[in-house]
């Protein structure tokens, strides 16, 4: 009502009566005015509707901390978004999870947004020591040597409040009651999740109720449709992002319907035949690869989960072969014993990986080759191989 005259006030008072015209004697077009008002103050929509101009400026991101691996996700992690981070054991998912935390704690001017940080684990103890290691090597290469010389670690790692839950109950229960509190009681910008899926995919009540694998489901599928709900509307409230990592499952498709796991797999080769094949599509190396590699893997949790998110982000790798598995190789090819050995290129011998905007609303899909190391993720130019 405060932006409302007391001229306008006055009027909307007589309008208490439900037959306002008769009862309080006004002419028809104070009562249509006095109408209008009241539709006003009582559900003011014309407030929630702007120009397009002016909505430009409203989004904020979280940077990553490199200017390429920003670039490809959009501009970084958006306040207000949901975003999902997939990949294969060990590919780097909470080591991204990881440097985003760090991130946002600083200064807006050098990307952050110096806020606190949620972070919920469900995969086991937090990487404490992780954290404290990156904290120096990341906000050196940032923000610069000075700025790095003036924090202490310790001031990162209190601004993560953890939270580690070992069954799905509890974790719903912190959802229900610990994580809303937590959410406006302070500043905080930025939501993690390690992971969504260690509960969901195989700890619902079905393991003990002799449950059918459909209602299995349905009762995840209610889960998320709920869960993401309340995500939603605490992004939005509270003006913070939620970064969920994600397990990924093998995606079956036609070929040779051997059910091979990605070239990014540990596994290994189940042949030299299948490694003959692998050392031919990398000859060329380029990002075309590394969508190659990306087709054999999907993540968990099916399409409602997909429905949920705003953004996803894939990280996926080829393990770097030994010497040993690629002279193995080039004898097969060459079948002479005679031939000489052919030493390996560089790029067959390290660990590769990749990163993929998959889809988002502030982004077109694109992927660009990065490198971890002690300051966390770098795109590959970044840094000498």
């Amino acid at each position: 009502m405060s932006a409302l005259t007391e001229e306008e006030q006055a009027l909307l008072a007589k309008c208490v009566a439900k037959e306002f015209l008769r009862s309080t004697g006004l002419t028809e077009e104070q009562g249509q005015l006095a109408w209008a008002l009241l539709c006003r103050a009582t559900y003011p929509w014309q407030q929630h509707i702007r120009r397009a101009t002016e909505l430009k400026d409203d989004d904020v991101w979280i940077s990553t901390g490199d200017v390429e691996i920003d670039k490809c996700l959009g501009g970084g992690i958006r306040l207000g978004s949901m975003v999902e981070v997939a990949g294969e054991s060990a590919s780097g998912k909470t080591q991204l999870c990881i440097q985003l935390a760090i991130s946002a704690q600083l200064p807006e001017a050098y990307g952050g947004l110096d806020g606190d940080v949620i972070y919920i684990s469900t995969e086991g103890p937090f990487p404490v020591n992780r954290v404290g290691s990156m904290v120096y090597p990341f906000v050196h290469r940032v923000c610069g040597e000075d700025y790095a010389n003036s924090v202490d670690p310790a001031d990162f790692m209190y601004r993560i409040q953890v939270a580690e839950f070992e069954s799905m109950e509890t974790m719903f229960h912190a959802f229900d009651y610990k994580v809303p509190d937590l959410l406006s009681s302070g500043n905080v910008r930025l939501m993690i999740v390690d992971s969504i899926a260690a509960h969901l995919r195989f700890n619902m009540s079905h393991d003990n109720a002799g449950q059918s694998l459909s209602a299995f489901y349905k009762e995840r599928s209610d889960s998320l449709v709920s869960m993401g709900a309340k995500f939603k509307r605490w992004a939005n409230e509270f003006n913070c992002a939620f970064v969920f990592i994600n397990q990924v499952t093998d995606r079956f498709t036609g070929g040779n319907g051997n059910g091979s796991t990605g070239a990014g797999s540990r596994q290994g080769h189940s042949n030299d035949s299948d490694l003959n094949a692998e050392l031919s599509s990398i000859a060329n190396v380029d990002n075309e690869f590394a969508a190659v590699v990306a087709n054999k893997k999907a993540p968990a949790l099916g399409a409602m989960w997909s429905n949920i998110i705003d953004t996803r982000i894939m990280i996926y790798q080829r393990r770097g072969l030994a010497p040993s598995e690629f002279r193995l190789a080039s004898d097969a090819q060459n079948n002479a014993a005679d031939q000489p050995t052919i030493e390996p290129p560089s790029h067959l011998l390290r660990t590769r990986r990749w990163i993929e905007n998959v889809f988002s609303p502030c982004a077109s899909s694109a992927q660009c080759e990065i490198v971890l190391d002690e300051s966390g993720f770098q795109h590959i130019s970044n840094v000498s191989i």
